[in-house]
């Protein structure tokens, strides 16, 4: 073959390849395709079905309501049935009432009646009713036909009795009150006190306003947020908020005291002093908390002042005498007997005592003991180290962890001076553990000093 030959043959055999190489390089390129527009439609599935587990059970952002539903008062009513307008409800976070993303697959989801019931029929505070409770303002069905399925044409009689034990501050107070009950029990001459309050407990209902971070109110000219947060990662996260705002509608004879944060912070007793607890060990240490609490000055301090709350010019003082909460925390109170706990309540002092006794922890400044312990030593006392924790007695009371008679043995305590203590012992470090500074003034040395150094200046 001549060189022509050859060379036209292999430029045939080489466009041929060429071709074949692009077409396969075309035919993977379409693959790819296929395959990214068949991935991304999976991915858009994927994602698609996570942002719908996400609206089932995500919180409500009002900022993505916002872009439709700007001005709700525009927002059409739901059902003709319902007396209802979203511009009622300006002040009520999104989340509030929809507590999953109201636009689903299946339809709109709408609140629920015990969703209502967070507000209507609650009376809270000095502002009296936050919404009316009255069947007929909402529905326009007469009350008559507005009963539950559940209650069947004999419900006065038997049918209610198991309902009722069971139910009572679930479903029977949503509609009800005490009167309705005992009214009723007293014409049929029927005796029976259920185990709780007669109030509707509405489980973590409050969160519906109290749980929106621009709940905010001035209080002495300073903006104050009445955000509830922590809860949930709370030791007490399970309990209802009713069970511990036991005032919370602020009807008159439940009140323990006239003040909600007293009632709040002593609603750990209800709990505490039945000693409501599995564990055996437990439930003791719950029992003796509460009695040495209640034996403590701080009791003492607390009773005194709530007599003195409606009579400001008795000389009764203006600070408020400890509660549980006080120490302990409100929403947010975890366990103590885990190393991480004990840890952080260690180095709490300064929030749990030296709010009320500043002086006193200003004073708390021995090498040993307050200046260290300001330094975070873990091995110096905090306050309830030496003081008790809920038997809190002045030093004076013979009874007192400081008492002449018992400072000895709280400083020979495990973990602190053991058996080198005595009362001389004791009594020496006890004089300087408050009074450096004061020790320190009376030195007859130091004093020599400084009228020395005056004499130079």
């Amino acid at each position: 073959m001549s060189g022509r030959g050859r060379g036209t043959k292999l430029m045939t055999t080489g466009f041929v390849a060429q071709r074949r190489s692009l077409s396969l390089a075309l035919a993977v390129a379409a693959f790819t395709l296929v395959l990214s527009v068949a991935t991304m439609a999976f991915a858009q599935v994927q994602i698609d079905d996570a942002s719908l587990i996400i609206d089932l059970g995500g919180k409500v952002y009002a900022e993505n309501c916002d872009p439709c539903h700007g001005n709700i008062s525009d927002t059409k009513n739901f059902a003709s049935a319902i007396i209802f307008k979203h511009g009622y409800h300006q002040l009520v976070a999104c989340s509030g009432c929809h507590t999953r993303f109201p636009h689903r697959r299946e339809g709109t989801e709408v609140p629920t009646m015990r969703g209502c019931f967070n507000c209507h029929g609650l009376q809270h505070g000095p502002m009296g009713e936050l919404a009316t409770g009255k069947c007929e303002d909402c529905h326009t069905a007469s009350r008559s036909r507005l009963r539950p399925t559940w209650h069947t044409y004999d419900w006065a009689k038997k049918p209610h009795v198991a309902p009722g034990e069971k139910e009572l501050q679930s479903k029977c107070m949503m509609c009800h009150d005490k009167a309705w009950c005992v009214d009723c029990h007293e014409a049929e001459s029927i005796r029976w006190e259920p185990g709780v309050p007669y109030i509707y407990d509405s489980t973590g209902g409050c969160l519906a306003c109290h749980g929106d971070e621009n709940l905010t109110k001035t209080s002495g000219g300073q903006p104050k947020s009445y955000q509830v947060q922590g809860v949930e990662d709370s030791t007490h996260g399970t309990l209802t908020c009713q069970q511990c705002h036991t005032d919370y509608r602020y009807e008159e004879g439940v009140d323990a005291t006239p003040l909600w944060n007293i009632n709040a912070g002593l609603a750990c007793r209800g709990c505490h002093a039945a000693a409501a607890f599995d564990d055996e060990k437990m439930a003791e240490a719950s029992k003796k908390a509460v009695a040495d609490f209640d034996a403590s000055t701080h009791a003492t301090a607390l009773n005194d002042w709530i007599k003195g709350t409606t009579k400001p010019a008795n000389g009764k003082s203006t600070v408020q005498p400890p509660t549980c909460a006080d120490c302990h925390g409100g929403h947010y109170i975890q366990r103590t007997d885990t190393a991480y706990a004990q840890q952080v309540m260690h180095g709490s002092a300064y929030r749990v005592c030296a709010r009320c006794h500043q002086s006193e922890y200003d004073s708390y400044d021995d090498y040993y003991h307050g200046a260290a312990y300001k330094k975070g030593a873990t091995d110096s006392p905090a306050c309830w180290e030496c003081h008790g924790t809920h038997l809190i007695l002045p030093s004076s009371d013979p009874k007192s962890a400081v008492s002449k008679e018992n400072l000895a043995g709280t400083c020979g305590a495990e973990g602190c001076h053991g058996e080198g203590s005595d009362e001389s012992f004791a009594q020496q470090a006890g004089d300087l553990i408050h009074q450096k500074k004061d020790a320190a003034e009376s030195n007859p040395i130091r004093q020599f000093l400084q009228s020395i150094g005056s004499w130079f200046s």
